[in-house]
C-alpha cells in the first residue's frame, strides 16, 4: 500500500481534487492482470470488488457485502474507511456533495465505461471542455488523466504476460469461429452497423475459440477484436502468437495486429465507420477515438456465450466426473487427517494438486476458499500462508473451489464439519441452507422465467427463522472461460434476462454468523426443458456437480420426505459416475457418505 500523503501530492500536481481508482483493466475483466490493480496496490485491499476514492479530506472505498469484514481488516493499516456501496451514497453522489464548484475528478479514460461516465454526468459533473449547462449552482469538472494513473505506480508497476495462445478445439467448443462471426455479422446487420467491437475478453476467446493465460484463473488473453462486413482484425500482443495459432487465425479470416495498434486503427482506419458498441463494455478512450458509434443494449455475444451446445454440455458432463472424483478424494483426505494440524491453504493446495490428475485441467477457476470457524463467515475470504488458521476436530470448514479444464468450468462449496458431533446449532444452520439449496434444483418454472424471480426458493427457510445473506444465489458459469458469467443470474436485485435451456447456473445459498463459522452449499446447474402444458413450456435444472454432502451435518428431523428422496437420487447418481474411478478404499468411503436416508 501506498501512504494517502503521497498520493495527494500527486493529485495536487495534477490538480485533482478527487481521484477514483479501481482495479479494472481495459476491457472490465472480473480477474485483471497485476499490472492493471492499483486500487489493491494503493489500498492493499485485494478483494475482487472495491473503488478507492481519494480526496483533499478523505480517502474510502467503496465495496459490497461479501467483502465487508475482509475490507475492515485490510485497510486499517492504510487509514481508509470502508463505505457499504448498497447502503450508502454512490460514488458519483459522495463527490458531487463533498467538492467545491470549478474542482476536478480525475479519472482514468481506459478505465471507465461509458455507463460509469453517464453516472457521474446524472449527478452534475461535466467532463473537462465541456461547457456549463447553465442550470447547476455548481460545476465539478471530470478529467481523463492517463499520465496521473500511471504516476500512481511510483515506478512499481508489474509488467504483462507473455504467455503463449492456443486453440480451443472445435471438439470442446462444438461452434466454429467462421459460423460465430457469420452470426456477429448479421447481428451488426441488424443494428445497420459497418463494424462490431469486441473488447471484453471473454467475449473475444469464445468468438476465436482462443485461449491464453493472462488471468491466473481464466484462460483468457489481452486483445481487442473488431469484426466488419468483410474482414476482422484481432488487436494483439503478437508474441503471444505461435506458428499454428497465426494458421489458425489465417485460415479462419482473421487479421492479427498489435494490441498497441488497437488506438491508430480505431483513429484512422474507422474513421466514418458506423461502429456497434456496448456502453457497460466500451471504455471512454475507445469512444472518443471513434468517430461513430451505435450503442447497443442487446448483450449480444454475452447472450450468444451463455447458452451452451450440446457439445459443450456434454464435456461439461465428462469434466464433472473428473472434478467429483478430486473432491471426494479431498473431503476424504480432509477427514483422515483432521487431527494432523492442517491449515486452511494445505486444503487449497491439496484440491489442486488433486485436479492435475485431470488430463484436461488447465488452471483453477479461482482462489480457493478455505474458511475454518469463523473465517468461513468471510464470504470471500483469501488463506494467506502464515497467517491461516490450524485445522481443529472442533469446528466446520467451509471450501468454495473450482477448476478450468478444456471440457469445461467448475464452481463448488461444501461446508465440512471436522468433528463427529457438531453442534445443534451448526446442524440446524447447515439444515436450512441445504433445504433451500435443494429447492431450487426440484424447481420447475415456465419458459420465461429470470432468475430473480427463483432465488426466493433458495431464501425462504433462512426467511422464515430469521435469517439472510448478502450475497446472491447463483450467477452463470462460462464453458473453459469465467466462472462468472453473464447475463443470467439468480440474486434480489430484478433481471430481464430469462433462464434459457443450455445455460450453467450456480445454486449456493448460504449464512454466515461472525465470530463463529461460515456455510455455504453450492451446485452447477444446466437449465433444460421439463414438460409442455396447457399453461405453456416449463423449464427445470439438471444437476451438475458430483459431490455428496456432508452427513454429520443434516439433521434429518428437519427434511421432508420429499427432500431426503432428493438427497437420495443426488447421492445415488454421485456413486454411479464415479465409483469406477476410485480405489476400493475411496468406493468404501464413498458409499458412508452416500447411503441412504429413511
Amino acid at each position: 500500500m501506498i501512504e494517502i500523503g503521497k498520493i495527494r501530492g500527486l493529485m495536487a500536481e495534477r490538480g485533482a481534487a478527487a481521484i477514483v481508482v479501481g482495479d479494472s483493466d481495459p476491457h472490465f475483466s472480473e480477474y485483471p492482470a497485476d499490472c492493471f490493480c492499483l486500487r489493491s496496490f494503493l489500498s492493499g485491499f485485494d478483494g475482487s470488488n472495491g473503488t478507492l476514492v481519494v480526496t483533499n479530506d478523505d480517502a474510502a472505498l467503496w465495496t459490497d457485502s461479501r467483502y465487508y469484514l475482509q475490507a475492515a481488516e485490510q485497510l486499517k493499516p492504510a487509514g481508509i474507511r470502508m463505505v457499504k456501496q448498497e447502503c450508502e451514497a454512490s460514488i458519483p453522489e459522495f463527490l458531487s456533495s463533498v467538492l467545491k464548484n470549478g474542482d476536478v475528478i480525475a479519472l482514468n479514460p481506459w478505465n471507465t465505461s461509458l455507463s460509469e461516465e453517464k453516472e457521474f454526468m446524472n449527478v452534475g459533473a461535466i467532463p473537462c471542455g465541456c461547457p456549463d449547462d447553465g442550470f447547476s449552482n455548481k460545476v465539478v469538472k471530470i478529467s481523463y488523466d492517463e499520465d496521473l494513473y500511471e504516476s500512481l505506480w511510483f515506478g512499481c508497476r508489474p509488467k504483462m504476460s507473455d504467455a503463449k495462445l492456443f486453440v480451443h478445439a472445435e471438439k470442446y467448443s462444438g461452434e466454429s469461429v467462421k459460423s460465430k462471426i457469420g452470426k456477429c455479422r448479421e447481428f451488426m446487420r441488424s443494428e445497420n452497423a459497418d463494424a462490431m467491437l469486441v473488447s471484453t475478453l471473454d467475449e473475444i476467446a469464445w468468438v476465436t475459440n482462443l485461449r491464453g493465460a493472462d488471468s491466473l484463473c481464466t484462460p483468457i488473453f489481452y486483445s481487442y477484436l473488431i469484426i466488419e462486413k468483410d474482414s476482422s482484425t484481432l488487436f494483439v500482443d503478437v508474441e503471444k502468437m505461435t506458428d499454428e495459432v497465426e494458421l489458425y487465425l489465417s485460415a479462419n479470416g482473421i487479421n492479427v495486429a498489435s494490441y498497441s495498434a488497437f488506438a491508430q486503427y480505431l483513429r484512422e482506419d474507422l474513421k466514418g465507420v458506423a461502429v456497434l458498441v456496448e456502453n457497460a463494455k466500451c471504455n471512454v478512450a475507445t469512444s472518443r477515438l471513434l468517430s461513430d458509434t451505435i450503442a447497443s443494449k442487446h448483450r449480444y455475444i454475452e447472450r450468444q456465450k451463455a447458452v451452451k451446445n450440446s457439445v459443450q454440455l456434454e464435456c461439461e458432463r465428462r469434466i464433472m466426473i473428473d472434478d467429483g472424483v478430486a473432491l471426494v478424494r479431498l473431503l476424504m483426505w480432509l477427514e483422515k487427517n483432521r487431527n494432523n494440524k492442517l491449515r486452511e491453504t494445505d486444503v487449497a493446495d491439496k484440491i489442486s494438486e488433486l485436479r492435475k490428475n485431470s488430463k484436461e485441467y488447465v488452471c483453477e477457476s479461482f482462489d480457493t476458499i478455505a474458511g475454518f470457524a469463523d473465517h468461513g463467515a468471510i464470504v470471500h475470504y483469501s488463506a494467506e500462508k502464515g497467517r491461516d488458521y490450524e485445522l481443529t476436530p472442533n469446528n466446520i470448514i467451509l471450501i468454495d473451489t473450482g477448476g478450468n479444464y478444456l471440457g469445461g468450468t467448475t464452481d463448488i462449496t461444501r461446508t465440512v464439519s471436522l468433528t463427529d458431533a457438531p453442534s445443534a446449532e451448526q446442524k440446524r444452520d447447515y439444515t436450512l441452507v441445504l433445504k433451500g439449496h435443494i429447492a431450487l434444483q426440484m424447481a420447475k418454472f415456465p419458459v420465461g422465467t429470470a432468475g430473480f424471480q427463483l432465488d426466493t426458493l433458495a431464501r425462504q427457510y433462512l426467511w422464515q427463522s430469521g435469517l439472510n445473506y448478502g450475497h446472491g444465489t447463483g450467477h452463470g458459469v462460462g464453458h473453459f472461460l469465467g466462472v462468472h458469467e453473464g447475463p443470467q443470474s439468480m440474486s434480489k436485485k430484478s433481471s430481464d434476462f430469462e433462464l434459457e435451456e443450455g445455460m450453467f447456473i450456480t445454486d449456493e445459498p448460504g449464512l454466515y454468523r461472525t465470530g463463529k463459522w461460515g456455510i455455504r452449499i453450492e451446485n452447477m446447474l444446466a437449465v433444460k426443458r421439463a414438460e409442455t402444458t396447457d399453461f405453456g413450456q416449463f423449464m427445470e435444472f439438471e444437476t451438475l456437480t458430483l459431490c455428496p454432502y456432508d452427513r454429520k451435518l443434516i439433521d434429518v428431523t428437519m427434511l421432508t420426505s420429499d427432500e431426503k428422496k432428493w438427497i437420495n437420487g443426488y447421492h445415488a447418481s454421485v456413486i454411479k459416475k464415479i465409483k469406477k474411478f476410485l480405489n476400493v478404499e475411496e468406493i468404501a468411503w464413498l458409499e458412508v457418505q452416500t447411503k441412504e436416508f429413511i
